[in-house]
Formats: C-alpha cells, sequence, structure tokens
C-alpha cells in the first residue's frame, strides 16, 4: 500500500458507496479510506446483502470484492446489468495469484466499470471512485 490514511485529504460531499467485502479488517480499513474522503459508505458482507441493500437505498457506486460467500463480486456485476439505471462499479480481488486467473479482467468482461487487484493502492482506488461517481452523476443530471 503506497499511502497511509492520514494521507487521504476529505472533500466536499463525494458520493454513496456500497462497500461489499467478507473480510472485516479490509473492509474497515477501506471504509475508513473512504470516509476520510468524504464519502458516505454502506457496507455489505457478500454480495446476496449488497444486492439486498441496493434494494432498499440508492448507491452511486459499488465497490465489491470477486470472492466472497453466498454470491460473490461476479454475480453482483451480472445482476447489475439488469438495472436500467445501475451505479458503476469497481471489482477487486486478491485471489488472482492464489487461483492462478485474471480475476479482474474477468470482471470487466463482465461489466465491471473498473477493477484493482489485491492489496489496494487506496490513492488510486478512491481518485477512481471519484471519477466513476463524477461520471454516473453527470449522466444522471443529462438524462
Amino acid at each position: 500500500m503506497e499511502m497511509t490514511m492520514y494521507e487521504v485529504r476529505p472533500k466536499a460531499k463525494a458520493g454513496r458507496i456500497l462497500l461489499v467485502d467478507d473480510d472485516p479488517d479490509f473492509r474497515n480499513m477501506v471504509a475508513t479510506a473512504f470516509t476520510r474522503a468524504g464519502f458516505s459508505v454502506r457496507e455489505a458482507t457478500n454480495g446476496k446483502a449488497a444486492l439486498a441493500a441496493l434494494g432498499e437505498q440508492t448507491v452511486d457506486l459499488i465497490v465489491t470484492d470477486i470472492i466472497m460467500p453466498e454470491a460473490d463480486g461476479y454475480e453482483v456485476i451480472v445482476r447489475l446489468q439488469a438495472m436500467p439505471s445501475r451505479p458503476p462499479l469497481i471489482a477487486m480481488s486478491g485471489g488472482s495469484v492464489r487461483l492462478r486467473m485474471e480475476l479482474p479482467n474477468m470482471a470487466r468482461l463482465l461489466g465491471a466499470d473498473a477493477a484493482f487487484e489485491k492489496p489496494l493502492n487506496l490513492a488510486a482506488l478512491i481518485k477512481e471512485a471519484g471519477r466513476l461517481i463524477d461520471e454516473h452523476q453527470k449522466k444522471t443530471l443529462a438524462s
């Protein structure tokens, strides 16, 4: 990781993020970074919980792990494709080396807007999240 939590600079209202990861320590670290950068974060422990949360509240971005129990990140990506005005999605995974598969590239092929390999570069993740949210909000206002 190339930055500390103290290097994240808060900015104006940045958007609502649904963060999906089954690892509570990792989820807490990323949620803290997003919060310090000015984002509002809602958390889910797996894809099934994420899909339920999307039925209750709208978000500006979904950031999801790929390998999880009870509906993985791929299922979230595929199910989002059926939504008429879906939020952008960032997929992330640390299992590519272990499984000898290009998990983030597979996520992009299924429809993820961006993908990151763990361990994350938090600064790059936050920058990409802001870019995707801005782009999504502009499209929403234009329609």
